[in-house]
Parts: C-alpha cells; sequence; structure tokens
C-alpha cells in the first residue's frame, strides 16, 4: 500500500506544525499524549493497605468508602481526607432534608447469637422497593447484630430477677453512637467472638453512608435486646428465640418476635446446671433453641399481645398461651403444648418475655436515624397491660 501523503493530509500537518496553541511535531508523541491524559486524581493504582490504614486512622470509614477516597484522589492522603469530609458534609447535608419524610416502611430485624444473646431493631424507610433493597437490609442486620452484642447501658449484669421482663430497651440514641460490630458467621465451626476488624464505623455513620445510597430518609425507631445472665444460675437457664416473617430470610421481615423462655430442672437434685453440663446436655441444648425459636414463630403468626390472661380483655389469639399450638403442629393450646413438652424431659418451662412488632405499628416520637434516637416500645407483658 503507497504511504505517499495526500494533498489534504499534508495540509493538516503543516497546520499542526505552524500551531502556535500546540508543541512542535517533535513533541507530540504517544508517550507525550499518554502524559497529557493522565489524571493526579486518578490513579491506575490500587490503595496499598497501608495507605488505606492511614486514612483510616484519621477518618474511621468503611473500607469501601476509604479505597473509594483514595482512588478517586490519586492516593494522596490529604486529598483523600478531603474527599472523605466533603462526602460526609453531603450525607448530612441530604439526611438534614429528608429528615421530615414520612418513614412508613422497613424492616424488623433479629440477630441471635449463639443461644445467649438476641436483638431486635426496627429500621424504617420510605419506600417497599428501598425495605427490600440488599443494602437496606444489610444494614438492619448488622444494626440488629451489634444490639445483640452489646450490653444495654446501666443494665443489671445479674440478670433479670424473677417476675422481672429479661427483655430490655436499648436506647437508640446509645446505640446510634456505638461502634457497628462485625459478628462471625453462624455455624458450628464459627468462632465465638467477634470477628478482629479495624473498620471502626459507628451505627450513625453505616446509616449516613445507607442514606447516601438509597436517597431516603432512615429511622432507627426502635430496639430491644436481651443477654443471658453470665456466669449461668446453676437452677435456671435463660434461652431467647427470634423469628421474623415477610423477608428474604427468617431473621428480618415485615413482622417480627423475640421471645425469652426460662427453663428449670423439675427434679431439684439434678438442676440444670447438671442436666446441661451432663449426658445429653449439647442435645437438650438444642431442643431449646429450637422450642425458642417456634414459640417466637408462634407469637409472629398470630395477633399476640401478651403471653397469658390478665386483667385486660383479650381475644383468645391474642394471648399467647390461650392460642392454638398451629406452629407446633397440635391443636391444643400453647401453654399446653408447652407444659407437656416440659413434662415429657423431666423440666419446668415458662414463657418470661416476649415482644411482637410489626412495620406496620403505629409509634409515636420516634426520631430521626441520623440525629438523637426515638424511645423504643413498650414491653409486651404478661396480662397485656
Amino acid at each position: 500500500m503507497s504511504t505517499a501523503m495526500t494533498p489534504l493530509a499534508r495540509g493538516l500537518r503543516c497546520m499542526v506544525a505552524s500551531s502556535p496553541f500546540l508543541p512542535s511535531a517533535g513533541l507530540i508523541s504517544s508517550p507525550t499524549v499518554r502524559a497529557f491524559s493522565s489524571s493526579p486524581f486518578l490513579s491506575a493504582d490500587k490503595p496499598s493497605v497501608s495507605q488505606i490504614a492511614a486514612l483510616r486512622k484519621q477518618r474511621p470509614v468503611p473500607l469501601t468508602l476509604a479505597r473509594e477516597a483514595l482512588s478517586s484522589s490519586g492516593n494522596d492522603l490529604s486529598r483523600a481526607i478531603a474527599y472523605l469530609d466533603n462526602n460526609s458534609a453531603h450525607s448530612s447535608k441530604k439526611a438534614e432534608k429528608v429528615s421530615g419524610r414520612a418513614t412508613d416502611e422497613g424492616v424488623i430485624a433479629t440477630s441471635l447469637l449463639r443461644g445467649k444473646r438476641v436483638g431486635m431493631v426496627h429500621l424504617g424507610c420510605e419506600t417497599d422497593f428501598v425495605a427490600r433493597n440488599e443494602v437496606f437490609l444489610k444494614t438492619a442486620r448488622a444494626i440488629a447484630g451489634t444490639a445483640a452484642f452489646l450490653d444495654v447501658p446501666d443494665a443489671d449484669p445479674e440478670g433479670p430477677k424473677p417476675g422481672q421482663d429479661p427483655i430490655l430497651d436499648f436506647p437508640t440514641s446509645a446505640l446510634l453512637s456505638a461502634p457497628l460490630i462485625a459478628l462471625p458467621p453462624e455455624g458450628p465451626d464459627a468462632p465465638s467472638t467477634p470477628i478482629p476488624t479495624t473498620d471502626v464505623t459507628t451505627v450513625q455513620q453505616t446509616l449516613l453512608a445507607s442514606l447516601g445510597q438509597t436517597g431516603e430518609n432512615l429511622k432507627l425507631l426502635r430496639a430491644i435486646s436481651f443477654a443471658a445472665p453470665f456466669p449461668s444460675s446453676p437452677l435456671i437457664r435463660y434461652v431467647p428465640g427470634a423469628y421474623a416473617h415477610g423477608g428474604p430470610t427468617p431473621a428480618e421481615g415485615k413482622v417480627g418476635g423475640l421471645v425469652v423462655l426460662s427453663v428449670e430442672s423439675a427434679e431439684a437434685e439434678t438442676p440444670m446446671a447438671t442436666r446441661i453440663h451432663g449426658p445429653g446436655g449439647d442435645e437438650l441444648e438444642k431442643d431449646l433453641l429450637a422450642l425458642a425459636r417456634t414459640v417466637a414463630r408462634q407469637v409472629v403468626g398470630f395477633p399476640t399481645q401478651a403471653i397469658r390472661k390478665g386483667d385486660r380483655p383479650l381475644a383468645d389469639e391474642e394471648v399467647l398461651e390461650e392460642q392454638p399450638g398451629m406452629m407446633f403442629a397440635s391443636e391444643n393450646k400453647v401453654g399446653e403444648v408447652l407444659a407437656e413438652w416440659a413434662k415429657e424431659r423431666g423440666l419446668k418451662v415458662n414463657v418470661v418475655g416476649m415482644r411482637r412488632w410489626a412495620v406496620a405499628d403505629a409509634l409515636d416520637g420516634a426520631e430521626s436515624a441520623v440525629g438523637p434516637g426515638g424511645a423504643a416500645e413498650g414491653a409486651a407483658t404478661e396480662d397485656g397491660a
């Protein structure tokens, strides 16, 4: 093929060579063009672990946001900090802008940790579309896990007293300022302690980040938790259970329930500590956890308002022990089913704490999730009062 230049090509070359706005032909080689196209704010190099750690030491943001800030700032620490400050200010302004919007949708999320601790939170949003979004659901799960892991401020370390409600309201203001806990996965081989992490991010920061991604007003409306006494009593065992319906997993949905069972040995010479740590103890613990979960399912499946009948008039379907044992595959009342289950195993089992929440519940006084928290809902009492 001929390499002779056409008259048009020769004319264009002369124009480029004579232009006062372009460098001479000797300076417009391809490396120079590449140099002109590069940007100090768009580095092709991925941020190193040490760069990310240095940034997060000064700004404790999620790992993904730290990586984004460095990548957008050419891995320059000072520019990355400015990027994060601008990002935080933008999220805060966005939160203020949408704070007045109603949060009638959302999710009830639960978290059960090793059969010893449990948390339940109600996270509100504006639309059902966001309520089903994985970013929103992941945030709700993480907050529920944090509520389960942390002790409620000023809680009695010795656990509930006889006749006292063992489920505690977790002040949302305290939970918002708490660090989000990285919890281990559930399973027989999972570690029993939190996964070590440097991702020190508060619940409020996590909500702000989620708000930036969803564009909706998000509110932590209420939170509760229960922690079994440690060390446990040799005479009584407290067993928590949780269940949710209407979501992608039984841990979150439109309706959620949380229960606490008290379990004692029917024989004084073999207290609960002996039963649990003796032959068949592991199997008994598994059976108790399964029982607590079934009771939580029963609570969710009916419009449950009380554990047992009291002074306030309630329909049988609103009283747990009077309900038909549908979740136990029994036509007998739940109270009778539990008594029979316990008798067969030489135990005494009582439901001593219960909550049933729904996204559709009418709430009073719930404040913005990105500001001071509102009060949690009251307990469902034994007599429904």
